[in-house]
């Protein structure tokens, strides 16, 4: 079916195309009474009507808004000299648009193309009689649409190579045909074909400074326009990728739609009393994402209502209302999709899953966040008598295979008598996804920002020692903590600077890293069978300039930071910096009583000259020393040794001073008085548990 016969594709190039024209007619009267300053917009309005015109096969009317487009785009660039004669003629065939569109928007009428050719300064071709033409050639085996049934078929899957690491892509979630609505298909054609202006006004304008060379005064104006272009591409190419994602996207309540109907049925087999809220149904997801999502959730609330959801008896004598809540929400913010499923029931019973988990072998000294992962284990099941409803270990495990394919984050949280929260943290498009991207072993590394919870300073983390891993104390829980290059196996030492907290399927974890670059939307490709197999590696993507980023699974460098030993244990050695002999001797003292070995040395000149001569873990530096002052002793220090944790310490510096020292590379600042609130030792600790851990 020709895109010309659908009366809904119809009807959204009329309201289009009426909308443009009234536009161009105010600006071709307003051309008759003098200069316009929006000839750009213009031009972008009759650039639109010409694409537009030849997607639906209207070839008169793309004839038309071509010879309008040009002529607005020379007036913009000044290479068409605006006169009232030029008004007369863009107005005529401007008048011709609407008329044309009712009568013969294919042939056109001699009206429009005498006016068209008097626009365009060329003679008129009388129209040739039709014969019966040859049938189009079939179309190549590419991506099709076919607007009676609204569908878009894929095109084959593309190959990349990325520099010899990535292998063929695979499909994925994409399967063979998406449902788009037609309105916002055609936006996006008007989208793009504004895009393609932007890309033509930026060819012209590189054109244009290019043959401007010597001329300071025109190369600026050229620059002003370049400037200018590149950022009305920059937008249009970010509008056309919003567009993109909102054809294969639809509302959380398409699958949610049959909930309340299975809740009351779970309810009848269970004989409890439930009821079933459901929040965020407007919320919309990629399509091929929601349809995974389905089935998850199926098994959530089976196990919300059949584990989580007492008897009413048993609710009535805790205190509670008889009948049980379960709560199914989804949300979007900062581009992931949050869904949780949460109950008001018992709790999850760690006693049980501590003695399932004695059955099966495993360590009676497992914490509740080691006791977590095992929930999501396919298999893993506290019930021993399965029944229809539960018992085959299949409802997490599925959630938490969900979470792994769409790189993401899952994660639990249960107190007793009150309930259980599964929280999923998921991207919204399986196309583009949000990745926090680190600096790592000398390259850039990408965690699915679903699954980042926070990151900061390593100077500011509590890390402490047990006796199987370090831990961090993180919002009054203590959870495993280790070295980002140790956990993907990379086994080499380097200086850390952040901390990074991960939601995973085994609870959170947090790494150490040396840098955070901060938070990119990037297009993740599959590596495909170049990294098949159980390492934390799972796909790749390009930034621009060429740089690859390694993107990794956080549940597998979950399962590596658990296993990473703690560090042995040694006094560290430190040497402290200061011209204050009363400061040098109050702070050894202090590092001396609380398992430290501390040096001292009274200028900078003399601390190089310990460091050549024997080994410190750690340096602990004054700001201000005669002579070099402290900021030049850490920027020699890091010269010889880019890994070594320093803290500065000072009571008098400015912000600018401030500064100075991260730039020199200091690990921590502390003001002087902060040495009298125990923050030097807790520092120094948290440091050198993360350099140690490192190498593990």
């Amino acid at each position: 079916m020709e895109l010309s016969h659908d009366t809904e594709l119809l009807a959204i190039y009329r309201e289009e195309l009426e909308s443009r024209t009234s536009a161009l007619l105010e600006g071709a009267r307003a051309l008759a009474r003098g200069p316009v300053s929006n000839a750009s917009d213009l031009f972008r309005d009759a650039h639109t009507i010409k694409g537009s015109s030849r997607v639906m096969g209207f070839e008169a009317l793309g004839e038309a808004g071509q010879a309008l487009e040009f002529a607005w785009r020379g007036i913009a660039d000044g290479t068409r000299k605006p006169t009232p004669e030029l008004a007369a003629q863009l107005l005529a065939v401007t008048e011709q648009l609407l008329p044309v569109f009712e009568a013969d928007p294919v042939g056109g009428s001699v009206e429009m193309r005498a006016a068209v050719a008097d626009l365009s300064g060329t003679s008129v071709e009388p129209p040739q009689p039709q014969t019966n033409p040859p049938p189009p050639p079939p179309p190549p085996d590419r991506t099709h649409i076919p607007v009676e049934d609204q569908t878009i078929e894929a095109a084959p899957p593309a190959l990349s190579d990325l520099g010899g690491l990535v292998s063929a892509l695979e499909q994925g979630l994409i399967g063979t045909a998406t449902r788009v609505e037609t309105t916002k298909l055609y936006r996006l054609i008007n989208r793009a074909a504004e895009t393609r202006l932007d890309a033509e006004a930026l060819a012209d304008a590189v054109r244009a400074l290019r043959l401007a060379a010597g001329n300071p005064r025109e190369i600026a104006s050229l620059a002003a326009r370049w400037e200018e272009a590149v950022h009305a591409m920059g937008e249009a190419v970010n509008d056309l990728q919003t567009r993109a994602v909102e054809l294969v996207s639809s509302r959380f309540g398409e699958i949610t739609a049959t909930f309340e109907q299975f809740s009351h049925y779970l309810a009848r087999r269970t004989g409890k009393e439930v009821r079933l809220e459901v929040t965020g149904a407007d919320v919309e997801v990629d399509r091929q994402i929601l349809e995974h999502l389905r089935e998850p959730l199926r098994h959530l609330i089976v196990n919300a209502v059949d584990h989580g959801i007492e008897p009413s008896a048993e609710r009535v004598k805790a205190g509670k209302p008889a009948s049980g809540r379960v709560t199914v929400r989804a949300a979007v913010s900062d581009a992931q999709l949050h869904i949780t499923v949460q109950d008001d029931g018992r709790g999850v019973d760690w006693q049980a899953v501590r003695s399932a988990a004695l059955a099966r072998g495993l360590d009676p000294e497992l914490t509740d966040a080691d006791l977590s992962r095992l929930l999501f284990s396919p298999g893993f099941s506290t019930v021993h008598e399965p029944t229809e409803l539960s018992g085959d270990g299949r409802g997490l495990a599925l959630s938490a295979e969900l979470a792994e394919k769409l790189r993401g984050g899952i994660s639990i949280e249960s107190t007793p008598g009150k309930g259980t929260t599964v929280m999923l943290g998921l991207p919204v498009s399986w196309a583009f996804q949000d990745a926090v991207l680190l600096r790592s072993v000398g390259r850039a590394w990408g965690i699915p920002a679903a699954a980042v919870t926070t990151t900061f300073p390593v100077a500011g983390a509590d890390v402490r020692p047990t006796k199987d891993r370090m831990e961090l104390v993180y919002q009054g829980r203590r959870i495993p903590i280790g070295s980002f290059g140790a956990a993907i196996g990379a086994g080499v030492t380097e200086h850390t600077g952040e901390v990074v907290v991960l939601a995973t399927r085994s609870g959170p974890v947090a790494v150490t890293v040396p840098e955070v670059l901060g938070r990119r939307e990037v297009a993740v490709k599959s590596l495909g069978p170049v990294l098949a197999g159980d390492g934390p590696l799972i796909g790749a993507a390009v930034l621009g300039g060429g740089e690859l980023v390694v993107m990794v699974d956080p549940n597998k460098i979950a399962d590596q930071v658990k296993e990473l030993p703690v560090p042995p244990e040694h006094r560290p050695k430190v040497l402290v910096v200061d011209d204050s002999k009363g400061v040098r001797q109050l702070v050894a003292s202090v590092l001396s009583s609380q398992g430290f070995d501390p040096f001292v040395a009274r200028h900078a000149d003399e601390a190089i000259e310990r460091l050549a001569a024997d080994s410190f873990d750690a340096l602990v530096v004054d700001f201000k020393m005669p002579g070099p002052d402290g900021v030049e002793l850490v920027q020699a220090v890091r010269r010889r040794d880019a890994n070594i944790p320093v803290v500065m310490v000072s009571a008098v510096a400015t912000s600018e001073d401030q500064a100075r020292a991260w730039e020199a590379g200091v690990d921590a600042y502390l003001d002087k008085a902060d040495l009298r609130q125990g923050l030097l030792v807790s520092t120094l600790s948290s440091l050198l548990a993360m350099r140690s851990g490192v190498t593990r």
